[in-house]
């Protein structure tokens, strides 16, 4: 009974050491794996539309000026907020969340 149970141990242990040697191998970062850069460039989701980007302005209680422009990867809409100062607001382009403001 003893000895079944160190052949049984002495198995699993070649078989556990077999495993990790076979993953041990090096990894080709260059050609294998996530990339950001690639990952934005495969993005093909097309934008949402201005009457969705007015509606979720309207949502957050601001008034749009002027058309939503693209400033570094989101929607920029030139707004004033429910005290009728100027503010620039933020919206995410692929869903249309309302991101934040910031005023002048």
């Amino acid at each position: 009974m003893y000895s079944r149970k160190i052949l049984i141990a002495a198995a699993a242990l070649t078989v556990a050491a077999a495993g990790g040697a076979a993953s041990a191998a090096p990894w080709n970062h260059a050609h294998q794996g996530w990339n950001p850069r690639h990952e934005a460039q495969m993005d093909h989701r097309p934008p949402v539309a201005r009457e969705h980007v007015f509606e979720t302005l309207r949502s957050h209680h601001y008034r749009n000026i002027g058309d939503p422009y693209f400033v570094r990867s989101h929607y920029v809409v030139r707004s004033r907020d429910r005290f009728g100062r100027q503010a620039f607001v933020e919206v995410d382009p692929w869903s249309g969340v309302f991101i934040g403001e910031f005023r002048l």
